[in-house]
Formats: structure tokens, sequence, C-alpha cells
């Protein structure tokens, strides 16, 4: 008379299914990964161009760009919905000439002041907000009819905040010939900036791994 096997896997079962799992963990890690990274770069793609959509609607509705106004900072790089911790700092290899200036160029302020608040002036944040005479108007042809993102505070999916050369936008007072052209940037997977950004060198093109928009070009 047989009797039943007992149930349960033995232990050369157990290591062959081990065996085949790290086999396919292999084979497939790289490509799950690259899937992952290719999703960011996409959503970043998407992303630059929502705030820069953002940021034109701004400059219909109030016939000013995003830079300053009589009671705020002059020309400056202002940081879009990004936490002030996350702005990357670095160049990356072979970056163009002032790349650095994308994360440290200063006088900075937020561009939530003026997409998610109305506080273009030397106020920020919610306290200051739709003041005459310092800040976008509230009534008539040109008024500011924000917000213009549905959230304040907004880094890139690897963590860290986008930036505008917003230095360069039409209007802004800056000596020199140089075309310039407005991106909203991200650093891009390295963290570390490429493209140019200095008033002696045209920004022609998005270089290394940084991701972003153009929004115009200053001739």
């Amino acid at each position: 008379m047989r009797t039943k096997r007992n149930a349960g896997f033995t232990l050369i079962e157990v290591i062959v299914v081990i065996a085949v799992v790290a086999i396919l963990a292999a084979i497939l890690t790289p490509t799950i990964a690259k899937q992952i990274q290719d999703s960011r770069i996409s959503r970043t793609k998407n992303e630059t161009l929502v705030i820069g959509a953002a940021i034109a609607d701004l400059h219909k509705d109030t016939g000013w760009w995003p830079y300053t106004n009589t009671n705020g900072p002059a020309g400056h790089v202002s940081r879009i919905l990004g936490d002030t911790n996350t702005v990357p700092v670095g160049a990356g290899t072979g970056a163009g000439n002032g790349a650095t200036n994308w994360g440290t160029l200063g006088p900075q302020k937020p561009m939530y002041d003026y997409l998610y608040y109305n506080n273009p002036d030397d106020d920020t944040g919610e306290n200051g907000q739709n003041q005459l005479h310092q800040d976008y108007p509230t009534t008539g042809e040109f008024k500011w009819n924000g917000p213009y993102i549905d959230h304040k505070l907004l880094d890139d999916p690897w963590g860290r905040s986008y930036v505008v050369n917003a230095r360069y936008f039409p209007g802004n007072t800056l000596g020199g010939a140089n075309r310039h052209h407005v991106y909203v940037l991200s650093a891009g997977p390295d963290h570390l900036w490429s493209t140019p950004f200095a008033d002696a060198t045209s920004e022609e093109e998005i270089q290394g791994d940084d991701i972003g928009f153009r929004i115009c070009v200053r001739k």
C-alpha cells in the first residue's frame, strides 16, 4: 500500500526557487529602474510645461512677467514652488558658462509669490497680498486672476526645486546685447546644473541631463 508524501518543500526545491527568483530579479531590475527613470523624466517635462503655461497666463492677465515691480526686488532668479532647501547648487561635468547661477544667483524670491499668492513686491507668502500700488491689481482689465498653480510647493521627481532664470524676462533691466532664453528648469537625475546662465552667454539649448521648458526669448 502506497503512503502519501509529506506536504511541504524539500530543501533542494527551496534552493531552486530562490535561485530562479534571484535570476529573474537580476534580469528585471535594470529594466524596471530604466522605466522608473524614464517615467520621472516624462513627468518633469510635463511639469515644466505646466509651470511655463501658468507663467504665460500670469503675463496675459496682468501684463507683467514675474520678476519684479516698483516695490520689489529687481532682476533675480525665482525658485518655482520648491522648498528653499532643495535648490541644487552644483554644476555637472562639462557644464556651460555660469551653470551654478541656476542655484546660487541672488537675490531670490519664491515664484509662488506670483503664481499662488498675489504678492510680487518685497513681501512674501500669505501676508501682505493684494496691496494697492504694490501688488498686481485685483480689478480692471489687467488683474491677477490666480492662483495659477494648485500647490504652493512642488519639487521635481528627484526632490529638487525647479528654477527659472527670471533675470531675462522681457522688460527687466539688464545691460548687454546677448539674446537670452527664459527657461523653467530642473537639474535632472544628477541634481547638477549643466545649462549656461550668464549675461555674456546666450542659452541656446538646455544641456546635460537638465530638463526644462522654454517660456520666451529676450532679444
